[in-house]
């Protein structure tokens, strides 16, 4: 199967992204605004000086990956930073088993990889992208704080 960036971004046409960002405040302020969705959830964020960075849904955490937008479009491109940021065997996996994205919506873990969950093609949904930065916003929150490998009992996950 042939992935294009059709299948590893999604359009950003009527999001509201204050709400988006609204459960990743305590990671990222008012001074980032969205450039790229991931179709595997995940954003790129343009910081008020000019740099970009990735807010990755997966670890909870915020990386510089580009001093401007521009430099950003050409890295993107390149297969090991495209392999990465954007995993393109992975959405392909997930295809190929029928699952498909509608508008507003991205790929979502049923199963945090935080919590245990695994990088497999079986352990992602097409998720409505306000839940899917809601919920795991609030759960790396909940995290953040706790070493590697503790046990974690169970999530309280606020909101509708």
């Amino acid at each position: 199967m042939r992935i294009t960036w059709n299948e590893l971004t999604v359009s950003p046409q009527g999001i509201d992204f204050e709400m988006l960002l609204s459960e990743w405040r305590w990671l990222v302020d008012v001074s980032y605004e969205p450039v790229v969705i991931s179709s595997m959830g995940d954003l790129f964020l343009r910081h008020a000086d000019g740099r970009v960075f990735w807010m990755s849904t997966v670890s909870g955490q915020l990386e510089e990956v580009a001093a401007t937008v521009d430099d950003f479009k050409q890295k993107m491109v390149q297969k090991e930073n495209a392999n990465t940021w954007f995993q393109p065997q992975l959405v392909g996996s997930i295809l190929s088993q029928g699952k498909q994205l509608s508008a507003g919506e991205v790929f979502s873990p049923s199963v945090p990889l935080v919590l245990g969950g695994s990088l497999e093609a079986d352990n992602f949904e097409a998720t409505d992208m306000q839940v899917h930065f809601g919920m795991l916003g609030q759960i790396h929150l909940q995290v953040q704080e706790l070493p590697p490998g503790t046990e974690i009992g169970g999530i309280e996950i606020e909101g509708e």
